[in-house]
């Protein structure tokens, strides 16, 4: 008999990017994968990594009608696939798909939970938001949580419904290639092609610019290392396509004429390596890949003690934490790395060690696909 595992993801380009060690780690367990998801452009190339593509359309937002009939589609699918496990990450995704595998009686259902949605929420949306949590987890048998912390938040909010949560591994979705992060001298002729000064430091942002992310403080504190004399330029890397971007950016500006943006790169390391310091002041997270990427170049990070955010740097070891929304501590935080190049260069470099002992992809895929399968 033939075993199918079934992976799920809101949009294509989260299965893309973040679940091909989860299809690796399927397949070399004799699994047939099947993938279900919205459609988009990387579908073709999903095509070629995985055994069948099964396009969902799912509404990333709340709608009744189009949930309710993007779950008779699930439901149909399931029942023409018959898979033994369902593997379901992001909130509409793992919804839909742990309601559907319960309905149809998969006898393996795992929610990956990447992040939680609820945190800055306030009201009936934080109330709705809740429900659907509490929802997929009671459809599930388990959920896998990316980092402690995230975990933690859940189960005391008593989200999980009763069901076990688990980290695997060390947390993540997917791990670093450490092999393909790793570090590179810094480039004078890649500084000026940013069209930044190579003989100042450079701190980098890389994300979407919107209010999760926190750049209300990132623009309080580059105010007050610019009031402190601190020499500082500023790279924001990651699309800026969100309602309050443009704002956002306009107020980074504002500040230093040394903020330089780029909207979308293909490769992001050349960023990394221009760079001193990655700051990440968010509000929430799952567990921000891009201070484990950095890490792995050997850039520290400073970052908060939001949630996720938390489990991705040991304070005073391969990074600082601040409090969230603390520009006063984000600012110090960042003169203090700015300033001091040996302890820059020590945290750098416990950041890769902690990387590559930790967050090697195969084994976080491996600690993930073992939990879903129990």
């Amino acid at each position: 008999m033939t075993r199918r595992a079934l992976v799920a993801t809101t949009i294509p380009l989260t299965a893309h990017k973040f679940y091909g060690e989860l299809i690796d780690e399927l397949r070399g367990r004799g699994f047939e994968v099947h993938l279900v998801t919205s459609d988009g452009p990387e579908i073709p190339r999903l095509r070629q990594r995985v055994d069948a593509v099964h396009v969902v359309e799912m509404s990333r937002t709340i709608s009744l009608s189009a949930d309710a009939r993007s779950l008779v589609r699930w439901v149909r699918t399931l029942r023409r696939v018959r898979p033994q496990l369902v593997l379901a990450g992001t909130p509409k995704a793992g919804l839909l798909g742990m309601i559907a595998a319960r309905l149809v009686g998969v006898p393996s259902r795992a929610y990956l939970l990447q992040g939680l949605r609820l945190e800055g929420t306030t009201g009936a949306t934080r109330r709705v938001l809740g429900l659907m949590e509490r929802i997929a987890s009671w459809c599930s048998r388990r959920v896998i949580a990316v980092s402690p912390s995230l975990a933690r938040v859940y189960q005391d909010a008593g989200l999980n419904a009763g069901r076990p949560v688990v980290v695997g591994h060390h947390g993540g979705s997917h791990g670093v290639d450490s092999a393909f992060f790793t570090p590179r001298p810094r480039d004078a002729a890649t500084l000026t092609r940013f069209g930044l000064d190579p003989s100042l430091p450079v701190v980098l942002f890389v994300g979407r610019l919107t209010a999760d992310k926190g750049p209300h403080t990132l623009v309080a504190a580059m105010r007050m290392l610019r009031q402190r004399g601190v020499p500082v330029q500023l790279l924001v890397v990651g699309a800026q396509d969100e309602g309050d971007s443009q704002r956002l950016l306009d107020q980074l500006r504002s500040e230093s004429d040394s903020v330089r943006v780029l909207d979308h790169v293909d490769d992001v390391r050349p960023c990394y390596a221009a760079s001193d310091v990655l700051v990440l002041p968010t509000l929430r997270e799952g567990l921000p890949n891009v201070v484990l990427e950095a890490g792995a170049m050997g850039v520290p990070s400073v970052t908060t003690t939001a949630t996720g955010a938390v489990d991705s740097v040991v304070h005073e070891q391969t990074g600082l934490l601040v409090p969230p929304e603390d520009p006063s501590a984000l600012a110090d935080a960042l003169g203090r790395l700015l300033t001091d190049t040996e302890l820059r260069d020590r945290l750098g470099a416990a950041a890769r060690e902690r990387v590559v002992r930790d967050f090697q992809p195969a084994d976080v895929a491996a600690a993930i696909v073992t939990y879903a399968l129990l």
